[in-house]
């Protein structure tokens, strides 16, 4: 199964820029999967993945009309999100340092695990010692992004993208360090 879709129809996001209200929504229904997998990869925190991806979703509504070239959206979308995904980070960090841990918050279950949780609490940790940067172009990546959308979301070059992603996961390959190794 392919979940590579291909970009939005330039037609589709000028209807949306326009305040067609079918259009926004099929935008986001086109992009919702992507999106909420995106917002997974840079934050690694499943709790946060619906809140942060209604959050883009409101944002490109919110900023539509000021994107110049609809060619240029799933770029520009792309780099919302990340934006995004950056912002509450940095609030996540800022709350950890002013927030002590407190005895009620132990009580709260984790979700039921999909994959083998040792496995997944490796990778995250690898993937947490990775700059947001980092982990955001990995994230195009896995979507099946090609270099040049992942230039183009990051304000770089195809070049400094190639580069990025190989020190990346040469960083990740350095990091993880998977349950059956241990």
């Amino acid at each position: 199964m392919d979940h590579t879709e291909p970009s939005a129809p330039t037609e589709l996001v000028r209807r949306a820029q326009q305040g067609d209200e079918s259009a926004q929504s099929a935008l986001i229904t086109a992009y919702q999967r992507r999106m909420a997998g995106f917002v997974y990869a840079l934050t690694g925190r499943s709790d946060a993945v619906d809140d942060l991806t209604q959050t883009v979703f409101i944002k490109m509504i919110r900023g539509l009309a000021r994107l110049q070239d609809a060619r240029q959206f799933e770029a520009w979308l792309f780099r919302l999100a990340r934006n995004t995904c950056i912002d509450h980070l940095r609030r996540q960090k800022l709350r950890r340092i002013f927030l002590p841990f407190a005895s009620e918050h132990e009580e709260i279950a984790e979700p039921p695990p999909v994959v083998d949780r040792a496995e997944i609490d490796a990778l995250r940790h690898a993937l947490q010692k990775l700059p947001a940067k980092d982990r955001a172009l990995l994230a195009l990546a896995e979507q099946g992004a090609s270099q040049a959308e992942m230039a183009e979301s990051a304000g770089i070059s195809i070049s400094a993208v190639k580069a990025r992603l190989h020190r990346a996961r040469e960083k990740l390959r350095q990091f993880y360090h998977p349950a059956h190794e241990t």
